[in-house]
């Protein structure tokens, strides 16, 4: 049986359901962890994170502040998963987005450079490239998509023989807010521990 699935579709309470709401908590949790461990970082000026603050700060014109709080801390946390900021990331990741927002950046990895990759515009283009390859999945990034292989999905830090990647339909668009989508995003959030920025910040540290 084909079950289709609208991203930001709301689904009726089950325990299913309930069980997905936990998942989502446990993703915004852990990026409010990584917040309070910058926030530590940036109350004592460690140099990468003031670096990285200063230059996030003058890209998005924010304003330098006088003390900083879990709230700046939050937002340069998300822009380093790829979100503009906190509200967004709590938005995508909380399972709330809608098809035509901004889906952020997660699943990207600037090391992904360094490889052909095949960008779409639209869903449709996206998924007819997807079908011709069946080691290809497709995947949201802000508002367009791009096509991967198994190479694409290593560089991600994340196994492509994993079978989450069938369980999601090799497709992380149609799949959003799905169990097989949030263990993923599970797996993608423990695979950029250490290794941070990833989304759209490129740094040496990503390579």
């Amino acid at each position: 049986m084909t079950v289709s699935f609208v991203p930001g579709a709301v689904a009726p309470e089950t325990s299913r359901s309930r069980s997905s709401s936990v998942v989502h908590d446990e993703l915004l949790r852990e990026v409010k962890v990584r917040a309070r461990l910058r926030l530590n970082e940036l109350v004592n000026e460690a140099p990468d994170a003031i670096f990285y603050a200063r230059w996030i700060s003058r890209k998005r014109r924010w304003d330098w502040p006088v003390s900083w709080k879990l709230t700046h801390a939050l937002n340069i946390v998300c822009t380093e998963l790829g979100f503009l900021d906190w509200g967004h990331a709590r938005c995508v990741l909380g399972g709330r987005a809608q098809p035509t927002d901004d889906m952020g950046g997660l699943w990207y990895d600037f090391r992904c450079q360094l490889m052909l990759n095949n960008w779409f515009a639209t869903y449709t283009e996206a998924c007819a490239f997807r079908d011709t390859g069946v080691d290809l999945i497709l995947f949201p990034f802000a508002r367009q998509f791009v096509v991967g292989d198994g190479n694409f999905v290593r560089m991600l830090g994340l196994e492509p023989s994993c079978p989450l990647w069938d369980e999601a339909g090799r497709d992380l668009f149609a799949s959003y807010a799905t169990p097989p989508w949030l263990a993923l995003c599970q797996a993608r959030l423990a695979a950029t521990r250490g290794r941070l920025p990833i989304g759209r910040m490129p740094t040496a540290r990503n390579l």
